[in-house]
């Protein structure tokens, strides 16, 4: 039993074995071996790597990090150029070892994509990513040996050594798929070989040289087309100036991208794909505003503006087309081809219709577009032909196409340039001689104005005498009732602080009153003691002590009474215009109480609470004391005015209050009084330092107050008087003058 199992086993073994090798062969053909290393055998020149040493993936999504690409399965050996590639990203990945004796210093280059990234692995197995492209501000682009290329990567290789590298290539969504793909390698040597040829050997400097004189001339052309624009307003030369804008932008655009637009590469080129179809929309509307056709021919106007738009819209549709490729890119670029030749040919008809109505200007634009007319449509029909039979009427030969087409546009610029020159000289002519025209008129017109305001002069000569004589009486009178104002609005200033400093200098008295009653009765004490024969020298000692201190407090109050009298006396003097140093915090608050006190001689039942927040740091400051005395006078008044007002028509009970604070600020003072009385709208704020504006009622308020005070601050002091305030929440006048 036991021999008859063992074949079973040996069958059973076979059939593992196979099924084993099966899954390993189907797991090869999943995944392809990795192509052939590519040996560098030779240092000259340009290597192209041939199709059979590189594998090409196609990123759809573009998404593919580089980890996920290193094991995905869907490499594939691929031509050069294969039309069915839709992707905008592909990656590639080859072997490459050096076959000689010498270290290679290479660059991979990348001449197809916006975009390109390599990943080379070092001997100790890491991994090294650079990154370049046209499409990278010129800040991000790597640098080698002070170079800076936007096309090639630079690795270097070893005698023997072998280096496994990926290339990832992109195209932006706006750009052509990645159809072509040929990675090629120079070494440094010859990359420095061939710049030197280049430009010191073929002289390609020369190119350079002359292409920025070109841009320069249209720069200049630009400008003097906005320069006659804005000076006659034509439209003729606002549309020529942004055509020639455009047109340098398009055909300089590399140069002009490296030289200005350095780190916005991507925005530059996007919107390069807008800047022919700009520049022919604007070149056919300087055309047409040039020509101004007839109303005769508005139905071949409106078909030049419907072509001219389906022309945008074509190249608005071919720039979306790779990304939503509904059509042939191809067949849209056509299609846009044959639409600007149609709105061409229709505005040549135009120009040819104005010329058979006798225009000159239209024969001034026939000679400049009709050279790049002939030659777009002798392209067109190369075009037509080669399309549809397969028969170019030339072929290999652009290089002396671009030369006669760019001929074309430099005999279209400079004609149409002097066409312009042209018309504006006649326009000056014109202007000129309608200024001449308008100035005899003008001289006609004074004559006569001369005539009727000489027999006029005298009649009025009359009237201004009597006018003169009534108005200097008016003056004398206003004058005499302004005189009058001032005083009563000093004599009213003057009886409120007299009615405070009556009411402050009464404390004093009161006291000095008292001292001196306590003083006759100790001096009477005083004499009984000495008529005592047993004096008591000790209860003399301390009576006289008490009557020392009674008649101290005596002169202090006193004092204090004879100081306010002369505040008073120097407050009712007229100003001497003479500065003095003052303890500023001193007049705040010694101003503040008199104003207070004022108020409370008329109106005993009127309180407010009063609030000083001096800084300490002020100390003397030069002014006029009696004059910002009268200021801080009325300011006070008008604050103590605001509250109570507010006091008698509030409907919840309310508090006033009025405060005082100083503060410095710099080589400045300022004072700020703030109450929260009324406040003011915006419309009395306006007018509040005006001469008799007032919102008292009549008879309790002349409105020259707030008027005298600005004046005092702004011209006498050289300081600022302003106003803050908000209806029902109260009011800030704040003052600052200049210290030193």
């Amino acid at each position: 039993m036991n021999n008859e199992l063992k074949p079973n086993a040996r069958f059973l073994l076979v059939i593992i074995h196979c099924s084993l090798f099966l899954v390993l062969a189907f797991s090869g053909f999943a995944q392809q071996a990795w192509p052939p290393v590519f040996e560098i055998k030779t240092d000259t020149g340009f290597v192209q790597i041939d199709t059979a040493h590189f594998q090409i993936l196609e990123d759809r999504t573009g998404d593919l990090t580089f980890e996920q690409v290193q094991q995905n399965s869907g490499f594939h050996f691929d031509a050069f150029n294969n039309p069915n590639r839709k992707s905008h990203v592909c990656w590639m990945r080859m072997r490459l070892r050096n076959a000689l004796n010498h270290d290679l210093k290479l660059f991979l280059g990348e001449f197809n994509a916006s975009y390109f990234d390599l990943y080379t692995q070092t001997t100790n197995g890491r991994w090294q990513h650079q990154r370049t492209g046209e499409l990278i501000p010129r800040s991000q682009l790597p640098v080698h040996n002070s170079d800076i290329d936007r096309y090639r990567l630079f690795f270097q290789l070893q005698p023997g050594e072998q280096l496994t590298l990926y290339q990832r290539s992109e195209n932006p969504l706006w750009r052509a798929p990645l159809t072509y793909l040929s990675p090629r390698l120079q070494t440094e040597e010859n990359r420095i070989h061939a710049i030197y040829k280049a430009f010191r050997v073929d002289r390609e400097w020369e190119n350079y040289f002359f292409e920025g004189i070109m841009i320069g001339i249209l720069v200049l052309a630009v400008g003097y087309n906005l320069y006659i624009f804005f000076s006659i307003k034509d439209k003729v030369y606002l549309y020529f100036a942004i055509c020639l804008f455009f047109f340098t932008l398009d055909r300089n655009g590399f140069s002009l991208q490296l030289t200005i637009f350095p780190e916005q590469p991507y925005l530059f080129k996007l919107l390069n794909n807008f800047f022919f179809i700009i520049f022919f929309f604007f070149f056919i509307q300087s055309i047409r505003k040039f020509i101004q056709a007839v109303p005769a021919l508005a139905r071949l106007n409106q078909a030049i503006t419907f072509f001219l738009l389906m022309t945008a819209l074509a190249n608005v549709i071919l720039f979306s087309m790779f990304r939503f490729p509904i059509l042939s890119s191809s067949t849209v670029a056509f299609a846009v081809e044959v639409l600007i030749r149609i709105t061409y040919l229709l505005l040549i008809t135009s120009i040819l219709k104005m010329i058979r109505r006798g225009s000159l200007d239209a024969r001034y634009a026939l000679i400049a577009t009709i050279p790049l007319f002939l030659f777009w449509f002798y392209t067109l029909i190369n075009d037509l032909f080669g399309r549809f039979f397969d028969a170019y009427l030339y072929k290999g030969q652009w290089n002396y196409l671009e030369y006669i087409e760019r001929a074309c546009f430099a005999w279209l610029i400079i004609f149409f340039s002097g066409a312009l020159l042209n018309r504006y000289n006649m326009a000056r002519k014109r202007v000129t001689q309608q200024a001449i025209e308008k100035e005899q008129l003008e001289k006609e017109r004074e004559i006569e104005r001369n005539r009727i305001i000489a027999s006029q002069n005298e009649r009025l000569e009359q009237q201004v005498e009597e006018r003169t004589a009534q108005l200097k009486t008016s003056l004398e009178e206003l004058k005499t009732t302004q005189n009058q104002l001032i005083h009563k609005e000093k004599l009213a200033s003057l009886g409120e602080l007299t009615a405070g400093i009556a009411h402050e200098i009464q404390n004093p008295l009161n006291f000095v009153n008292n001292f001196s009653e306590v003083s006759v009765e100790l001096v009477t004490e005083l004499e009984d003691e000495q008529q005592k024969p047993d004096r008591d020298a000790e209860l003399e000692k301390e009576l006289l002590g008490d009557l020392k201190q009674n008649l101290q407090k005596i002169a202090q109050h006193g004092g204090r009474a004879s100081q306010i009298v002369k505040n008073m006396l120097a407050h009712s003097r007229s100003s001497s215009g003479e500065r003095q140093a003052t303890n500023l915090n001193a007049l705040c608050d010694e101003y503040l109480r008199l104003a207070y006190h004022g108020l409370r001689a008329k109106d005993n039942s009127f309180n407010c609470a009063l609030g000083t927040d001096f800084d300490p740091t002020i100390g003397q400051v030069e002014m006029m004391p009696q004059e910002i005395g009268r200021v801080l006078l009325n300011l006070f008044n008008n604050a103590f005015y605001a509250v109570q007002a507010k006091q008698k028509t509030a409907s919840e009970p309310f508090q006033p209050e009025v405060k005082v604070r100083t503060k410095t600020a710099g080589r400045q003072v300022e004072i700020r009084v703030i109450d929260n009385g009324l406040g003011m709208s915006e419309a009395v704020k306006e007018k509040l330092f005006q001469p008799f504006f007032t919102t008292k009622p009549t008879g309790e308020g002349t409105g020259l107050g707030l008027s005298m005070s600005y004046d005092i601050i702004t011209k006498g002091h050289n300081g600022t008087l302003t106003v803050e305030s908000q209806p029902g929440k109260g009011s800030e006048f704040i003052i600052v003058l200049p210290v030193g």
